[in-house]
C-alpha cells in the first residue's frame, strides 16, 4: 500500500522535497528546505517529523536521512539505472581470453647503498 504524500502546505512536504535534492543530515535537510533551527522552537517542532521518518517517506543510515523507493516514486523520481558492468571483476573493456604471464620483479638497490 503505497502512503499518501503530506499536503503541500505542511512542514513535512517541505521537508521531502529537501530531500529529493539529496541525501542529508537532520540540519543539512532543514536548511535546504528553509527553516532556520537556530528561532526557538523551530528544532523542537521538526525534531518528531524526523522521528516518524517525515511520515514513512524518509529513511536513515547512520545519520543521513533520503527518500524511501515508493516516496521516490510518489515524486515521480526514476532512479538511475545502474551501468551494466557493475560488479564484475574485468570491465568492459576486457575481450581477450586469459593467459598466464611471466612476471619479472626487479628491485633497485637502496639509495646510498652498495651494490
Amino acid at each position: 500500500m503505497t502512503r499518501a504524500l503530506p499536503r503541500k502546505e505542511t512542514r513535512s512536504y517541505a521537508l521531502l522535497i529537501a530531500l529529493q535534492q539529496g541525501p542529508g543530515t537532520f540540519y543539512q535537510v532543514c536548511e535546504r528546505a528553509g527553516f532556520d533551527i537556530e528561532q526557538p522552537g523551530v528544532e523542537s517542532r521538526l525534531r518528531p517529523i524526523f522521528a516518524t521518518m517525515i511520515g514513512g517517506h524518509a529513511q536513515q543510515h547512520g545519520i543521513m536521512y533520503s527518500l524511501t523507493d515508493e516516496a521516490r516514486e510518489a515524486f515521480g523520481i526514476v532512479p538511475p539505472a545502474p551501468p551494466p558492468y557493475v560488479g564484475q571483476v574485468a570491465g568492459p573493456a576486457f575481450r581477450g581470453e586469459h593467459h598466464p604471464t611471466t612476471v619479472f620483479i626487479t628491485r633497485r638497490p637502496k639509495e646510498g647503498a652498495r651494490a
